[in-house]
């Protein structure tokens, strides 16, 4: 007796195997889309939070630096040596 292996493959079932096949396929790829853009979301929330914290520091600068340009307003008197304008530089160095 001799063993033979005769495949009969019938069209309906091939055919829907590949339909299977392709919405298994399709849900597969919907869910790694979707998953990415979810992750695209939470990476730009990042990116804009971070932005704005920026923002908000360049902002304080911006104050701080205006503060001093009206702080530099305020008049300055220079003091002065007090004594004989006839000595010499020599003894003022000595003193």
């Amino acid at each position: 007796m001799s063993f033979t292996l005769d495949l009969i493959i019938n069209p309906i079932v091939l055919a829907l195997a590949g339909i299977i096949g392709i919405v298994i396929g399709y849900l597969i790829a919907k869910a790694r889309v979707a998953k990415a853009q979810s992750k695209i979301k939470s990476l730009e929330m990042d990116l804009l939070s971070a932005h704005q914290e920026i923002l908000e520091a360049q902002k304080a600068q911006v104050a701080l630096e205006s503060q001093m340009q009206q702080g530099e307003a305020i008049p300055v008197i220079p003091m002065k040596i007090s004594g004989n304008g006839k000595e010499s530089a020599k003894e003022k160095a000595t003193k």
